[in-house]
């Protein structure tokens, strides 16, 4: 969307200075908020300094540059946070400490090359330009932009930078940050260093979500991470580590100063109005906290205690904390009995439910294609629970293949009836979880129902992930291949999220590829993306494989994707999940599933 277009509401969602005003910037120029938006999506570094060099402000980008999730940070002496070298190997000096009174003698704009040593040790070589930044003819400090010296290598950073974080908080994503955890914890520093690891989740986001919508969601998402920036100290991380999660570092921590750090986030956040059009809701956080030392577990651990005790907090009502100092051992055993009691009653007493997404053909009037099947599960109060509350557990606890085989058994039940109707029905994919497509009797079970129900191959699409295609390679290509040559077609669902996805998709014998919505979401924004899906496109047309694009959300989107030459399509743009239609007639009882 161009910056011309944007309105105060859009500059309060995406905005991440603290006290950007739209409606005062009159003569033209841009509010502060939507110049950070611009710096945060273009493939170059740019840093803002004072006039002794000290970072005032630096774009995303810089953290790739720099070799570290973190970047550089407002405060810091750019010449000690960024050391730039000449390429006989000696530090180059940018002269950028100098008083305002001198500011005549300084040109408005230099250039020069420079090599910045990251972090991993990688040499980089840039261009660095230098420009004066000045309110009338007073000196105001410096804006710098490093580019690497060829295209490539730009768009090669911006991708790199985008697969590390998440698009929409512009923080460390959670792949990102349970690395950065690891790789403190096997740094060999002083052994008696002592971190905090606090896990924050939004208490009742979904709340927002279902009365307010999912822009609304988002925005308040980002004013969150927003808030919770402002709360750290240097070298601490925050990242976004699920849908309404947060997880933050705080590196060289006692327990005291970690309870005076977290007073001080839930006094943040309760001080904090989310305001969407005509309503207002005051958030509150759930935090779990565990404590980091030389002794502590290996990082994916260390943040399934912490969420555990985020959890236990959450179990305890709005804004509460909760320290780890229970045994993890109990913390499981009190999750597990709780999620494994309500999946198993949930399948004894039919209270799973199926809904359907419709997948249309882009190329046809946006005809339905066929349908994705999706669960959900019918609490005791009648409320429908989504997905993201049971299936993480459920697969956490290895029940997901019990899920698995109740919506086979239950979606091959239904498109029989279709058939026995008349109309013929229509085409479903269903979901296979990474356990089930490793389990060896798995694909027996799908063709046994398959032929118990009546129901013809060819109606019937399997979507994997291609994390769960790779873990389970072998097993995943005995499985397609036995369902492939009973008539079944399969997609690869999320694909481009995944580091590995070029190297495996030769051997994954697919009819269908399913773009990842993440990509999908801001192509009309965002040029790396929208190249992203149309190199997937293209490679997919040259190896004779049918797309889909996930997340098509407006009439734009999906006119976009049609051009494109992108086969089908499905999101909120078309319509969202809905109940199984009632079919006449009788309904097959519901039988237990070995």
């Amino acid at each position: 969307m161009p910056l011309t277009e944007f309105t105060p509401k859009q500059v309060a969602y995406y905005g991440q200075l603290q006290d950007a005003a739209p409606d005062v910037l009159s003569d033209g120029r841009l509010s502060l908020a939507a110049a950070e938006l611009a710096l945060g999506e273009v493939a170059d570094g740019v840093v803002v300094t004072d006039c002794s060099g000290r970072i005032c402000y630096s774009n995303p980008l810089m953290s790739e540059l720099c070799g570290n999730v973190v970047g550089l940070l407002p405060g810091q002496m750019l010449r000690e946070s960024l050391p730039l070298y000449d390429d006989a190997g000696a530090p180059l000096e940018l002269d950028l400490s100098v008083s305002a009174s001198a500011n005549q003698e300084i040109p408005e704009r230099r250039e020069m090359r420079a090599n910045i040593r990251r972090e991993d040790g990688v040499l980089l070589e840039v261009s660095v330009q230098i420009n004066c930044l000045r309110d009338g003819i007073n000196l105001d400090g410096f804006v710098l932009i490093l580019r690497h010296t060829s295209e490539a290598r730009r768009i090669s950073s911006r991708l790199s930078w985008q697969s590390s974080h998440d698009v929409l908080t512009r923080l460390p994503n959670r792949q990102t940050f349970e690395l950065a955890l690891q790789q403190l914890l096997n740094s060999e520093a002083d052994p008696l260093q002592h971190h905090i690891l606090l896990y924050l989740d939004v208490y009742q986001f979904k709340i927002v979500n279902d009365t307010l919508g999912y822009s609304a969601g988002d925005a308040l998402l980002v004013a969150l991470a927003k808030i919770l920036s402002c709360c750290l100290g240097q070298g601490d991380l925050l990242g976004r580590v699920g849908s309404d999660e947060f997880a933050l570092l705080l590196k060289d921590c006692t327990l005291e100063e970690a309870k005076r750090i977290v007073t001080r986030l839930r006094e943040a956040v309760n001080g904090f109005v989310f305001r969407w059009e005509d309503s207002e809701t005051r958030p509150a956080l759930s935090i779990g906290a565990v404590s980091v030392d030389r002794r502590a577990p290996p990082a994916s651990q260390l943040l399934a205690s912490a969420n555990d005790a985020c959890g236990a907090a959450r179990d305890q009502g709005r804004n509460r904390v909760k320290f780890f100092g229970d045994s993890r051992k109990a913390l499981e055993k009190r999750r597990e009995s709780t999620w494994l009691t309500e999946i198993h009653a949930a399948i004894r007493e039919d209270r799973l439910l199926l809904y359907r997404q419709p997948v249309v053909a882009l190329r046809d009037k946006n005809r339905v294609h066929h349908y994705e099947v999706l669960v959900r599960m019918l609490g005791r109060d009648g409320d429908v629970i989504s997905p993201g509350l049971f299936l993480p557990a459920a697969e956490r606890y290895g029940m997901i293949d019990e899920v698995d085989r109740w919506v086979i058994h239950n979606i091959f039940r239904y498109m029989a009836l279709e058939q026995s109707s008349g109309s013929g029905g229509f085409h479903y994919a269903i979901n296979i979880s990474g356990i089930s497509l490793g389990d060896e009797q798995f694909a027996d079970f799908v063709l046994r129902e398959l032929t118990e129900a009546g129901v013809a191959p060819s109606r019937v699409q399997f979507e994997i992930t291609e994390t769960s295609a790779i873990n389970n390679l072998d097993r995943a290509l005995v499985f397609i291949h036995k369902l492939r040559a009973a008539g079944c077609s399969f997609a690869l669902d999320d694909f481009g999220r995944g580091a590995s996805s070029l190297a495996y998709l030769r051997q994954l014998p697919v009819d269908y590829l399913k773009i990842d919505g993440s990509f999908v979401r801001n192509m009309l924004d965002d040029e790396i993306d929208s190249a992203m899906v149309s190199t997937i496109d293209h490679l997919a047309k040259r190896m004779g494989i049918c797309t889909i694009a996930e997340f098509a959300e407006t009439p734009e989107l999906l006119e976009k994707l049609r051009i494109m030459g992108v086969d089908f399509a499905q999101g909120f743009g078309i319509a969202a999940a809905s109940c199984l239609p009632e079919i006449s007639g009788p309904r097959p009882s519901p039988s237990s599933v070995n």
